[in-house]
């Protein structure tokens, strides 16, 4: 007897789950009607196309470097470095040489961690970017500008 009750049960129960998943699959809007509401509700306007990115942009792998303070680590600091360069055939040539890159970057932003950072306070992304360019474009005259992406302090 009490197998069949189970069995009763598990029926219920999966007709109900099945229910409930084909009421959820009829109600929810597929990708192409949300895409064709918002067109509407724009006045019929398509959203403008997202622009291919510029290859002349060198994006590199973000960097951690510690903070040091009296002989300890303090802290970590994470930065995120995109080099703009004069042209794309520039780009392409650096980006065959990016352990050069990556070593000199990691270089400065230890040297910067080491001096002038603290988990404590805000980074000051105008002494680090005059810290972190130089050594980047001593690599290639090509090099346009260092620009920082994305900087933190904090305790590691």
């Amino acid at each position: 007897m009490p197998r069949s009750a189970f069995s009763r049960r598990a029926q219920r129960f999966a007709a109900l789950l099945a229910a409930s998943v084909a009421a959820v699959a009829t109600a929810a809007p597929t990708q192409a009607e949300t895409n064709n509401a918002e067109a509407k509700n724009a006045g019929g306007k398509k959203a403008d196309p997202i622009p291919p990115p510029d290859p002349s942009f060198l994006v590199m792998e973000p960097i951690d470097a510690p903070i040091v303070d009296s002989g300890r680590i303090d802290g970590v600091l994470h930065l995120s470095l995109a080099v703009k360069m004069k042209s794309a055939e520039n780009a392409a040539e650096l980006a065959k040489r990016m352990p050069e890159l990556r070593a000199a970057s990691l270089a400065a932003a230890i040297e910067f961690a080491r001096l002038h950072a603290s988990p404590y306070a805000p980074v000051n992304v105008a002494r680090l970017s005059a810290m972190m360019a130089p050594p980047i474009k001593q690599l290639d005259t090509g090099v346009e500008k260092v620009l920082i992406v994305q900087v933190s302090a904090n305790e590691g």
